[in-house]
Protein backbone atom coordinates (compact mmCIF):
# COMPACT_ATOMS: atom_id res chain seq x y z
CA UNK A 1 0.00 0.00 0.00
CA UNK A 2 1.32 3.36 -1.14
CA UNK A 3 2.71 5.91 1.65
CA UNK A 4 -0.27 9.09 1.98
CA UNK A 5 1.06 12.20 2.11
CA UNK A 6 -0.07 15.60 2.52
CA UNK A 7 0.54 18.44 -0.22
CA UNK A 8 2.54 20.04 2.31
CA UNK A 9 4.68 16.91 3.16
CA UNK A 10 4.91 16.38 -1.04
CA UNK A 11 6.60 20.01 -0.76
CA UNK A 12 8.61 20.29 2.24
CA UNK A 13 10.35 17.26 0.55
CA UNK A 14 11.44 20.00 -1.94
CA UNK A 15 11.50 23.44 -0.15
CA UNK A 16 12.10 24.79 3.01
CA UNK A 17 8.32 24.10 5.09
CA UNK A 18 7.97 28.24 5.22
CA UNK A 19 8.41 28.06 1.48
CA UNK A 20 5.93 25.20 0.87
CA UNK A 21 3.85 26.94 3.79
CA UNK A 22 4.04 30.09 1.24
CA UNK A 23 3.39 27.96 -2.12
CA UNK A 24 -0.50 26.59 -0.71
CA UNK A 25 -0.87 30.13 1.27
CA UNK A 26 -0.16 31.73 -2.28
CA UNK A 27 -2.04 29.36 -4.61
CA UNK A 28 -4.99 28.83 -2.55
CA UNK A 29 -7.92 30.75 -4.01
CA UNK A 30 -8.16 34.25 -2.67
CA UNK A 31 -11.63 33.63 -0.98
CA UNK A 32 -10.21 30.84 0.60
CA UNK A 33 -7.19 31.75 2.26
CA UNK A 34 -6.73 34.28 5.46
CA UNK A 35 -4.90 37.31 4.32
CA UNK A 36 -1.72 38.00 3.70
CA UNK A 37 -0.71 39.79 7.22
CA UNK A 38 -2.90 37.32 8.85
CA UNK A 39 -0.80 34.36 7.32
CA UNK A 40 2.51 36.23 8.84
CA UNK A 41 2.32 35.83 12.79
CA UNK A 42 2.39 31.75 12.13
CA UNK A 43 5.27 31.66 9.82
CA UNK A 44 8.49 33.01 11.75
CA UNK A 45 10.23 33.52 7.88
CA UNK A 46 7.41 35.65 6.50
CA UNK A 47 7.39 38.04 9.72
CA UNK A 48 8.84 41.73 8.13
CA UNK A 49 8.90 40.83 4.89
CA UNK A 50 6.12 42.18 2.24
CA UNK A 51 3.89 40.11 0.02
CA UNK A 52 6.51 41.11 -3.09
CA UNK A 53 9.38 39.61 -0.69
CA UNK A 54 7.76 36.78 -0.52
CA UNK A 55 6.91 36.26 -4.33
CA UNK A 56 10.49 36.28 -4.65
CA UNK A 57 10.91 32.72 -3.40
CA UNK A 58 8.45 31.60 -6.26
CA UNK A 59 11.57 32.04 -9.08
CA UNK A 60 13.77 29.81 -7.21
CA UNK A 61 14.65 26.60 -8.76
CA UNK A 62 13.44 24.68 -6.09
CA UNK A 63 10.02 25.91 -5.56
CA UNK A 64 9.46 25.95 -9.27
CA UNK A 65 9.84 22.03 -8.90
CA UNK A 66 7.56 22.41 -5.72
CA UNK A 67 5.32 24.71 -7.71
CA UNK A 68 4.88 21.92 -9.97
CA UNK A 69 3.88 19.28 -7.56
CA UNK A 70 1.49 21.43 -6.10
CA UNK A 71 0.06 22.10 -9.57
CA UNK A 72 0.03 18.04 -10.51
CA UNK A 73 -1.90 17.50 -6.80
CA UNK A 74 -4.44 19.85 -6.91
CA UNK A 75 -5.02 18.81 -10.98
CA UNK A 76 -5.74 15.11 -9.45
CA UNK A 77 -8.03 16.91 -6.39
CA UNK A 78 -10.23 18.45 -8.81
CA UNK A 79 -10.83 16.02 -11.43
CA UNK A 80 -12.10 13.62 -8.46
CA UNK A 81 -14.34 16.55 -7.60
CA UNK A 82 -15.33 16.85 -11.34
CA UNK A 83 -15.70 13.11 -11.31
CA UNK A 84 -17.76 13.43 -8.29
CA UNK A 85 -20.46 16.19 -9.15
CA UNK A 86 -20.27 14.26 -13.13
CA UNK A 87 -20.99 11.21 -11.01
CA UNK A 88 -23.83 12.76 -9.27
CA UNK A 89 -25.18 14.17 -12.14
CA UNK A 90 -25.15 10.97 -14.10
CA UNK A 91 -27.12 8.69 -10.69
CA UNK A 92 -29.96 11.62 -11.10
CA UNK A 93 -30.39 10.88 -15.00
CA UNK A 94 -28.30 13.33 -16.93
CA UNK A 95 -27.43 11.14 -19.90
CA UNK A 96 -24.46 13.07 -21.02
CA UNK A 97 -22.83 12.70 -17.35
CA UNK A 98 -23.45 8.81 -17.64
CA UNK A 99 -21.50 8.90 -20.66
CA UNK A 100 -18.64 10.74 -19.52
CA UNK A 101 -18.47 8.93 -16.06
CA UNK A 102 -18.26 5.89 -17.89
CA UNK A 103 -15.82 6.75 -20.46
CA UNK A 104 -13.44 8.89 -17.53
CA UNK A 105 -13.85 5.68 -15.60
CA UNK A 106 -11.97 3.94 -18.08
CA UNK A 107 -9.11 6.50 -18.40
CA UNK A 108 -6.02 6.16 -17.25
CA UNK A 109 -6.53 8.26 -14.12
CA UNK A 110 -8.02 5.68 -11.64
CA UNK A 111 -4.83 2.93 -12.99
CA UNK A 112 -2.53 2.70 -10.38
CA UNK A 113 -0.03 -0.17 -11.72
CA UNK A 114 2.12 2.87 -12.59
CA UNK A 115 2.56 4.08 -9.31
CA UNK A 116 2.77 0.85 -7.44
CA UNK A 117 5.48 -0.40 -10.12
CA UNK A 118 7.17 2.86 -9.21
CA UNK A 119 7.01 2.38 -5.37
CA UNK A 120 8.00 -1.19 -6.26
CA UNK A 121 11.40 -0.36 -8.65
CA UNK A 122 11.74 2.91 -5.63
CA UNK A 123 13.24 -0.31 -3.00
CA UNK A 124 15.02 -2.36 -5.87
CA UNK A 125 19.19 -2.01 -6.18
CA UNK A 126 20.83 -2.71 -8.72
CA UNK A 127 24.64 -1.03 -8.15
CA UNK A 128 26.03 -1.91 -11.76
CA UNK A 129 23.05 0.81 -13.01
CA UNK A 130 23.57 3.31 -10.57
CA UNK A 131 26.01 6.05 -12.36
CA UNK A 132 27.33 4.04 -15.13
CA UNK A 133 25.57 5.27 -17.59
CA UNK A 134 24.50 3.41 -20.97
CA UNK A 135 27.11 1.25 -21.81
CA UNK A 136 25.68 -0.44 -24.85
CA UNK A 137 27.58 -0.40 -28.06
CA UNK A 138 31.12 0.30 -26.15
CA UNK A 139 34.07 -1.82 -25.85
Amino acid sequence: MAKTESINQKLQKIVPKYIANFIIWYYTPEDNRCAFKDFMPYEPNVKGKSLEDCKEWLTREDSIEAIKTYHKHMKDYNLMQLYESMLEKAIEGNVNAAKWVNEFSNSDFFNDETDEMDDFLKNINIPALKGKGDKRGTK
